[in-house]
């Protein structure tokens, strides 16, 4: 149906072909494309990509700065390979603590909105979608690939509520890096899905298994 930015927010999950398309269109995006695929991959809100700094990363495992009042967030994760080369890759700029740095100065990216509205005339025709939703789908995904939902929960840094938020005070690490190496996984599939040919193969292979 028609998208007219109500009737969809706060549900919208973007299909295996958008996400293939954007992730196309997001390599000669610069900064905001990183972020972008930085996003998709790690199911964080959009602030704290933007405001990650090259001192929060120690051996591959990021510390998620809290603001005073925040609710919660994931607290730290251990990044898989395919976020730490994106990372890698980042120019770093003398003087700007940030990974994801402003054109100019010495703060973090922040040139959102101008910067997806060029995107958007780069994809085909899709509808409406908004940053947030990258969040949501990496949590669609993320159920996908078999993360529990409790430990997707603690990737996106929810809070657990009542009785078993008291007595629950493990921390996940270890499963949190393990539901991101089943996104990245996943994300890779999607973007680089298999020759048809050799899915045609594996799937006549089970027919046969089942016959035995």
């Amino acid at each position: 149906g028609r998208y007219n930015g109500k009737e969809n927010a706060g549900t919208r999950v973007l299909s295996d072909d958008e996400i293939r398309a954007l992730w196309k269109a997001t390599d000669d995006q610069g900064t905001f494309g990183a972020m972008l695929k930085v996003l998709l991959l790690t199911a964080q809100r959009k602030d704290k990509v933007a405001t990650m700094r090259w001192d929060d990363l120690v051996d591959d495992q990021w510390t998620i700065l809290s603001e005073e009042r925040e609710k919660s967030n994931a607290g730290s994760l251990q990044l898989p390979q395919a976020v730490i080369d994106i990372i890698e890759a980042q120019p770093r700029i003398a003087g700007n603590p940030y990974v994801f740095a402003a054109g100019k100065g010495n703060g973090p990216f922040n040139s959102f909105s101008q910067r997806k509205e060029e995107l958007d005339a780069k994809l085909p025709r899709m509808p409406k979608w908004t940053i947030h939703d990258l969040r949501r789908t990496a949590k669609t995904l993320m159920a996908r690939a078999g993360v529990l939902p409790h430990v997707s929960e603690q990737v996106l840094g929810h809070t657990i509520k009542g009785v078993e938020g008291v007595y629950d005070q493990h921390d996940y690490g270890p499963e949190k890096a393990q539901a991101l190496e089943q996104l990245a996984a996943l994300v890779e599939q999607i973007i680089n899905p298999p020759p048809k040919a050799k899915v045609d193969q594996l799937d006549e292979h089970r027919r046969k298994r089942r016959r035995v």
